[in-house]
């Protein structure tokens, strides 16, 4: 039978990689189907280097081993995308929870490994699905500190390999994640929803399709993205991810870029090899028609600015 300690695994598996994305323009309001709200007065980021280069730290930021839950850098940036998905693999390989059936109503607080503890409540059927909340009161997995509330819901149920194929995460409160000094804050409402295909054994999927909505806090400094949308690839072996739409926002949630959707970013992902990135290419839309290229070159990341949108890369890092 299904148990909390896989649904809480795999539910909360993206949570390590990045924030996103919207071809629109404008801020404001909330995203699709979630009560985040960003700027109405956000505006689209003028395109320099500087700029270019806080777009980089988001979508770049790796974690540099497989269970590194926080893909934080020093400066006031988070890769969300990375965080969410890495979460749950970190919790499918640490988190030591007693098995439930969900064919009932739960209502357990345990321990986790290194102190605190996790609550978990809901009610469900195998092949129905469950609705669970899932608490963290200081809650630590080997020296990464977890705290706040996600609600998450499970759905399309695999017989053949045990496991849930539509998972949806939303954070009833804000949520850290602590660690080495610092603290990473995803903020209240921000959603994330996961479609995984191409099971290859039981919990195990190949394939992953993120859409995330968030915020992310660190050292008082926001960053977002917003209606994103990731594919991920090769998940059992070497991973890679692309993107496909979003608007990524940074300077405190002040400007954004947009997703390039004329660029098929399906033929360059990011690739990772265990110790960080190893190749990839992303493109972004900026003000006035200017255009983001972001290339990683032989594990090294660089920048490159087309001011006016011609074709033209004339500037880069």
């Amino acid at each position: 039978m299904r148990n909390i300690k896989t649904l809480g695994i795999s539910l909360i598996v993206a949570a390590t990689l990045s924030i996103g994305f919207t071809g629109c323009g404008g801020g404001g309001d909330s995203s699709s189907g979630s009560s985040l709200s960003f700027p109405s007065n956000a505006v689209s980021a003028e395109p320099t280097i500087e700029n270019g280069e806080k777009v980089e730290e988001v979508v770049t930021q790796d974690p540099q081993t497989m269970y590194s839950i926080n893909s934080v850098n020093s400066s006031n940036t988070q890769n969300i995308a990375l965080t969410m998905k890495q979460l749950n693999e970190v919790l499918k390989e640490k988190v030591d929870l007693n098995y439930y059936s969900l064919n009932e109503t739960i209502n357990e607080t345990e321990s986790c490994s290194n102190g605190g503890t996790i609550k978990i409540s809901g009610s469900g059927s195998e092949t129905g699905g469950a609705t669970i909340d899932m608490t963290f009161n200081n809650c630590d997995y080997y020296d990464v500190s977890l705290d706040g509330k996600i609600t998450t819901s499970m759905s399309n149920y695999n017989s053949t390999y045990d496991d849930y194929a539509n998972i949806s995460m939303t954070f009833v409160t804000d949520f850290t994640v602590s660690t080495s000094g610092i603290t990473a804050k995803i903020i209240q409402g921000s959603t994330t929803k996961l479609e995984y295909s191409n099971f290859t054994g039981w919990y195990e999927a190949d394939k992953l399709k993120m859409t995330i909505s968030a915020i992310s806090e660190v050292n008082g400094i926001k960053t977002g993205q917003r209606d994103a949308v990731y594919y991920f690839s090769n998940l059992t072996s070497t991973p890679s991810m692309y993107q496909t739409s979003g608007k990524i926002y940074i300077d405190n949630l002040a400007s954004y870029v947009d997703y390039d959707t004329s660029y098929d970013m399906s033929q360059t992902p990011f690739i990772f090899n265990g110790s960080g990135l190893d190749s990839g290419e992303a493109h972004y839309i900026m003000s006035n028609g200017g255009k983001l290229k972001i290339v990683v070159e032989g594990g090294a990341v660089v920048v490159y600015i087309d001011a006016d949108g011609n074709g033209d890369y004339e500037l880069n890092n």
